[in-house]
C-alpha cells in the first residue's frame, strides 16, 4: 500500500525520470533521421510509419510533460524563473534556426565545390533552408509554456486548475485549430500556436495540456515516501496501462492499416483532441512505472545506465545538435534520398556525433568558467 502525505516528503531528484528523458533522446534521433535525410520511399516505408505511430503516444508530448514534472523539482520555481527561462528558449529557437540553415549551406556550398552541383538538388536546399528558417520546434513550445507556467504561478493556481486547464485545453484544441487566416503573417502565428493550417513544425497551445499534467503528476509523486513508490506505480501503472492498451487497440481498429494508423496519429499528435490526450497521458504513466521497475536491472549495465542519465541531463542540448549534423549530412550528400537502412545506420552514427559535440561544448565552457 501506499499513502499520500500531508507534506511534501518526497524532493530529490526522480531517477526513473532520467531513464525516462534518456530513452526518449534516442527515439527522438532515430525518428528524426526520417523527418530530413530519408528519401520518399523511405519516408513513405511502414518501418518509418510503424516507428513513428509506436512512439508518438509519448515523444514530444514525453518532453513537455517532463517539461512541467520538472518545474515542480527545479530550484528556479520563481515566475521570474520561469519567465526568463522561458525567453531564453524563445531565443534558442531563432539561434537555433539560423545555425540549422548556416551548416546545411555551407555543407552544400562545400560539396559542389568539389563534385560539382547535383542535378534538382538546388530547389531541395532552397526548399529545406526556409523550412528551417521558419522552423517551429521544442524550443517554441518549451518557451511559450514556461511562460504560461510563470503566469499561473503569479496567479496562484491551485493543482485542481492545473488538471481543469489541461481538461479545457484537451477539449477546445480540435475547433481552435480551425482557426485560419487569409493574411499570411497572421496565419503564420495562429498556425504555430493552435496548428491549424499545418505549415509549421509544431504549435504550444495543445501541448499545455501535457505541462499541466506533468506539474499534477509532480505535486503528486512528491507526497509519496520514496519506500512507497513501487506500491505507487504498481497501481498507477496498471490502471494507465489498462487505459493506454484501450485506447491503442480502439485507434488500430478504427484507423486500420499502416496508412491508417499512421494518418491518424500524426494528425492527433500536433493537434490532440482530450481522447489523445488521456491516452497519451496513461502511456506516460505506464512509461514511468516500467522504467522504475526496469531501474535497479538497467543500474547493472553502467555504461547504457550512465549514457541514459547523461542525455536526460543534456538533453536540450542533445537535441539542438542533433538536427544540424543531420542537415549536415543532407548538405554534404547533396540532398541524396537516403533509404531505410541508412537512416537507421545514420541515427546511430549522428547519436554518437552528437553525444561527442556536446561533450566538448561542455569541457570548452567548463574551461572557459575555469
Amino acid at each position: 500500500m501506499f499513502s499520500l502525505k500531508e507534506k511534501e516528503v518526497n524532493t530529490g531528484r526522480q531517477r526513473e525520470l532520467d531513464l525516462v528523458k534518456g530513452f526518449l533522446m534516442i527515439m527522438i534521433v532515430f525518428i528524426h533521421s526520417f523527418q530530413t535525410i530519408a528519401g520518399a520511399a523511405a519516408a513513405e516505408s511502414s518501418v518509418h510509419k510503424i516507428m513513428f505511430a509506436l512512439f508518438m503516444p509519448t515523444g514530444a508530448c514525453l518532453y513537455l510533460f517532463t517539461m512541467g514534472f520538472g518545474s515542480v523539482f527545479t530550484r528556479h520555481s520563481q515566475p521570474k524563473d520561469m519567465v526568463r527561462n522561458g525567453i531564453k528558449l524563445l531565443i534558442y529557437q531563432g539561434i537555433s534556426n539560423l545555425c540549422y540553415a548556416a551548416v546545411m549551406t555551407v555543407s552544400y556550398i562545400i560539396r559542389n565545390s568539389i563534385t560539382g552541383e547535383v542535378a534538382g538538388s538546388r530547389e531541395v536546399f532552397e526548399a529545406s533552408r526556409y523550412s528551417m528558417l521558419t522552423f517551429v520546434n521544442i524550443f517554441f513550445i518549451s518557451g511559450m509554456c514556461y511562460l504560461v507556467l510563470a503566469l499561473y504561478r503569479k496567479l496562484n493556481v491551485k493543482l485542481g486548475g492545473y488538471i481543469i486547464s489541461a481538461l479545457i485545453v484537451g477539449i477546445v484544441t480540435p475547433f481552435t485549430k480551425l482557426l485560419i487566416s487569409d493574411n499570411q503573417a497572421l496565419n503564420w502565428l495562429l498556425d504555430m500556436t493552435f496548428g491549424g493550417k499545418g505549415e509549421t513544425s509544431f504549435c504550444f497551445f495543445p501541448y499545455l495540456s501535457y505541462v499541466f499534467l506533468g506539474y499534477v503528476f509532480a505535486k503528486v509523486i512528491r507526497k509519496v515516501p520514496e519506500d512507497e513508490k513501487g506500491a505507487f506505480y504498481k497501481k498507477s501503472g496498471l490502471v494507465c496501462g489498462i487505459v493506454a492498451a484501450a485506447w491503442f487497440v480502439i485507434c488500430i481498429v478504427m484507423h486500420p492499416g499502416v496508412d491508417g494508423f499512421f494518418n491518424y496519429m500524426i494528425e492527433q499528435y500536433r493537434t490532440p483532441g482530450l481522447v489523445k490526450v488521456v491516452g497519451t497521458f496513461c502511456s506516460i504513466i505506464l512509461v514511468f512505472a516500467v522504467a522504475f521497475f526496469l531501474m535497479p536491472i538497467i543500474e547493472k549495465w553502467k555504461f547504457i545506465y550512465n549514457k541514459l542519465c547523461y542525455y536526460s541531463r543534456q538533453i536540450s542540448k542533445m537535441y539542438a545538435v542533433h538536427i544540424g549534423v543531420y542537415w549536415t549530412i543532407a548538405g554534404f550528400a547533396a540532398f541524396y534520398e537516403f533509404s531505410v537502412r541508412d537512416c537507421l545506420i545514420l541515427s546511430v552514427v549522428v547519436l554518437i556525433v552528437t553525444d561527442l559535440l556536446v561533450q566538448g561544448y561542455l569541457k570548452l565552457t567548463d574551461k572557459l568558467k575555469g
